[in-house]
């Protein structure tokens, strides 16, 4: 069940999990910049020296303590308008949330079934008789539980609800576009730059969402794309790189990065490791290159430098997961829902 139980959790979790994403081990600091770190042959190594290094990891930290701090007061306001309701109509919580438990015995369609595996990517022929027979169950306890939440929006609709939370400010980094061709033109005044890898699932979830900025805003954004891979987890993911390098050689980049991403099975399995050239001079094909112009380069190693150098810049702007992107220099981590780039890309439109 662990295919189901992964697209249940993230049905009834997504709110929590919006900016999960591939990510390397981090370590804590400390955010005492007038402290004292270290003495040297009697030098002092200050707080302060330490911290510049490490802005973006602290404004990481300050990020996610905010966020948590968010959810947690979403929940503590939930709890009090359901509470004021139930008091309001002479009940418990309990029963007042009873209303909903007879959608249970609703019969599930088969375009219900078909919808619910579609939106979590599960391939039906995949699972196995016990899976599929604990489907329907499934749909049914998404339903009650849409229902329940739908119920406290319309509450929370009604009700007079102020944060008071202050969420702290975000640097922004003078990002370099590296060496690749823009989607969109030059002249866009909003400039987007995605650290990305291509074995990463987080990050086919990134490239649906480049999709959508580039349907809502057009030719007001361009959008470079940057590699980090991560190859300690994603052992394809490098080689994928090179193989869009090879692509953009030909000036076809960003079909085959649609490719890489769509297909990403063609290359992630470990057992298929021993035939990853041929799977992705397959995709070179689909994307209509010069097979052989693609497979020499891909064999060459050329643009091997070229990788490693976006990945050491990545590093200096604090990027330690995937996708991370960059709008006019502002850092979005994750591949967050339309609105968190709209907010960032109409705040630069709206600049004189």
């Amino acid at each position: 069940m662990r295919s189901l139980s992964f697209g249940i959790s993230s049905a009834l979790f997504v709110g929590a999990f919006v900016m999960s994403g591939c990510t390397k081990p981090q370590t804590a600091t400390d955010n005492e910049g007038s402290a004292v770190y270290a003495v040297v042959n009697g030098q002092e190594v200050k707080g302060k020296d330490v911290q510049d290094k490490i802005k973006s990891e602290l404004t990481e930290l300050k990020r996610n303590e905010y966020e948590i701090k968010k959810r947690a007061t979403d929940e503590v306001i939930q709890q009090k308008l359901v509470e004021d309701e139930a008091k309001k109509q002479g009940t418990t919580v309990d029963k007042l949330f009873a209303q909903f438990e007879n959608m249970k015995d609703q019969e599930v369609s088969k375009d219900e079934i078909a919808a619910f595996l579609k939106a979590r990517n599960i391939d039906e022929k995949k699972l196995t008789k016990q899976e599929k027979d604990s489907v329907p169950q499934i749909v049914k306890m998404q339903r009650v539980y849409e229902a329940r939440q739908k119920y406290i929006t319309d509450l929370r609709s009604k009700a007079n609800v102020q944060y008071k939370l202050t969420k702290p400010e975000e640097p922004k980094f003078d990002v370099a576009v590296g060496s690749g061709t823009p989607m969109g033109p030059t002249t866009a005044k909003v400039t987007i730059v995605e650290f990305s890898d291509f074995q990463c699932p987080f990050c086919s979830r990134g490239r649906q969402r480049v999709d959508e900025i580039k349907q809502k805003y057009g030719d007001k954004v361009k959008i470079y794309f940057r590699n980090f891979p991560l190859e300690q987890i994603h052992p394809q993911a490098f080689h994928a790189a090179e193989a869009a390098a090879c692509a953009l050689e030909q000036g076809k980049f960003w079909d085959y990065h649609n490719q890489l991403f769509d297909h990403q099975d063609m290359y992630r399995e470990k057992d298929i490791a021993k035939n990853v050239d041929k799977n992705f001079e397959k995709l070179a094909t689909a994307a209509n290159l010069d097979a052989k112009a693609f497979a020499e380069c891909l064999k060459s190693g050329k643009h091997t430098a070229e990788i490693r150098h976006d990945m050491e810049e990545a590093q200096k702007y604090g990027v330690n997961s995937t996708p991370t992107f960059f709008v006019n220099g502002r850092a979005i981590r994750g591949a967050q829902p339309i609105e968190a780039f709209s907010e960032a890309i109409d705040e630069e439109l709206s600049k004189n």
